[in-house]
């Protein structure tokens, strides 16, 4: 009798979230069923719980709504009143959005290489009324200057020497050293970085200061079968004090797998997406 009454309210539980969805996913749902009659690659603005949100591709917005909004991923508890973010790797401003709901009073600064769609970010700041956030237009990288940019034209560019996807279009976009921006502070609470291969580069230039850093944030990019780079900055996480933990990978079975692969195995993707957490005590 209890298994079935437990049964029961669990399927009363999905028709009510159904029915009634709360506010966030009510939102994803909105974006998904616009972004599915919205050609690729073409600007625009949507108004979805209170935020007008301009996008330069639509179709990745709602992956991005879901994973920050819905399932919140990017959620971090602190006891400061005004957090100290750098989110490196903004795109149009999905997780800065979040993060300022969360943390009202935070101090972010956001990075975004890819001219227009930083553009984009500071239509979505200023329209939006985001106070305390300082948009820089470059990428994160290891050294200040100019470097070759491959402009994907929606959320999978990245600075070239580290791209390993399909798009042919480059340009010349400045860059900032991570490493001398933490230098600069005196604590930071949240360190997001989402820089689509350039993470294992600029967290080795960082070792020294990312004693600063509370807590980090970060998609690791493994597309090399033949020289995997995630143990290695894992182990310097380690090394500089942080505990971390596995928070999901995502297969990336698009790209050719390269030499090797899938033998003899059939099934696995060789080259993954995989966020790690990493934290201090």
């Amino acid at each position: 009798m209890s298994r079935a009454l437990l049964g029961g309210r669990r399927a009363a539980g999905r028709i009510k979230r159904k029915l009634f969805p709360k506010a966030e996913q009510a939102a994803w749902n909105k974006l998904a069923r616009v972004a599915m009659g919205t050609p690729r690659y073409t600007s625009g603005v949507v108004d979805v719980m209170g935020y007008r949100l301009h996008y330069v591709d639509l179709l990745t917005i709602p992956p991005q709504w879901k994973d920050t909004f819905v399932d919140e991923l990017h959620a971090f508890d602190t006891d400061v009143k005004t957090p100290r973010v750098l989110d490196c790797g903004a795109n149009v401003g999905v997780v800065t959005l979040y993060l300022k709901r969360r943390y009202p009073d935070a101090s972010i600064t956001a990075f975004e290489a890819d001219p227009a769609i930083a553009a984009t970010l500071a239509r979505n700041v200023e329209e939006n009324h985001l106070s305390r956030v300082d948009i820089i237009a470059a990428a994160v990288w290891d050294s200040v200057g100019e470097t070759t940019f491959v402009a994907e034209g929606a959320d999978s560019g990245g600075v070239a020497a580290d791209y390993r996807g399909s798009s042919r279009k480059r340009i010349t976009v400045p860059t900032v050293r991570l490493r001398d921006i933490l230098a600069t502070e005196t604590r930071v609470d949240l360190l997001k970085l989402d820089v689509e291969g350039a993470e294992h580069r600029v967290l080795a230039d960082c070792e020294s200061e990312l004693g600063k850093v509370r807590a980090i944030a970060v998609e690791l990019h493994d597309f090399d079968i033949e020289n995997r780079r995630s143990p290695a900055t894992l182990e310097l996480l380690s090394r500089a004090g942080f505990l971390y933990a596995h928070g999901g990978t995502v297969p990336v079975p698009g790209f050719d797998n390269g030499v090797g692969a899938g033998k003899p195995f059939s099934a696995p993707a060789a080259k993954w997406v995989e966020r790690v957490y990493a934290w201090r005590e």
